[in-house]
């Protein structure tokens, strides 16, 4: 999930949608702006993209990560 600026949602919205690694992308109410799903084979992939690709979206303020217990 993340916290964009507001003005900026739908552009960060779209930048989020084209990065390869993203399944799904939406807006959402709440504590957090964009619900992103995505799919890692390993801890170090999901960081470095995190890292690497979504903290550098221009809009991105904060971002928190959850990962799935059960992928059925």
């Amino acid at each position: 999930m993340a916290k964009v600026e507001s003005t900026k949602s739908r552009n960060i919205l779209e930048k989020i949608r084209s990065l390869d690694e993203v399944e799904e992308a939406h807006l959402i109410y709440g504590a957090y702006d964009l619900l992103i799903k995505c799919a890692f084979k390993t801890p170090e992939a999901l960081s470095s993209f995190v890292v690497n690709e979504l903290r550098k979206v221009d809009g991105i303020r904060d971002t928190i990560t959850n990962v799935c217990a059960s992928c059925d």
